[in-house]
């Protein structure tokens, strides 16, 4: 079971086990890459930010009260670490102007670059629905845990994304 793995390595590492922390690393740094690198589409941020969230984890995993599941905790974090990110650099994230190299790309590869850019488009909250529902895979109750909101808030979050993604990408239907 996941999250009796996981609890078994946060005990450990509450007991002064630094292994059960490498243990938590291995299992979820690819996941946490990857939301960082949705939220940022810039490999050298994801990994810094990835780097940042585990710092945070392994600073502040003896106060984790496991009240909630481990990932729900993580996922929390990055999403905070993210959100901090953005306020601190207020310039774009990713150059909205397609590269030259994507005008000779097929439509696959440009309706992708639309859709990224789209993302870009939307209000951070309604972002970081659409991203953990579509592209991690969680469930509402699982995005209002990780975002601190009710699971109503996240499926008004994720449908009114979704309404501003249809107009977005309206030329591609």
């Amino acid at each position: 079971m996941k999250g009796d793995e996981d609890a078994i390595y946060v005990k450990s590492f509450k007991g002064g086990d630094e292994k059960a922390f490498d243990h938590l690393y291995e299992k979820y740094q690819i996941s946490i890459h990857a939301i960082c690198y949705r939220y940022t589409r810039n490999e050298a941020d994801a990994r810094e930010l990835t780097q940042d969230v585990f710092l945070k984890v392994y600073n502040n995993l003896n106060k984790f009260r496991e009240k909630s599941k481990l990932f729900t905790w993580l996922y929390r974090i990055a999403v905070n670490t993210c959100f901090s990110f953005k306020r601190k650099h207020k310039e774009p994230l990713l150059d909205l102007a397609p590269a030259k190299e994507s005008v000779d790309l097929g439509k696959r590869v440009r309706m992708k670059i639309a859709i990224d850019n789209a993302l870009l488009k939307l209000p951070k909250r309604q972002k970081l629905c659409f991203i953990l529902r579509h592209y991690e895979g969680h469930t509402f109750s699982e995005i209002g845990d990780i975002m601190g909101i009710t699971t109503g808030a996240a499926k008004a979050n994720h449908h009114h994304a979704v309404k501003k993604l249809r107009v977005l990408l309206e030329a591609w239907t």
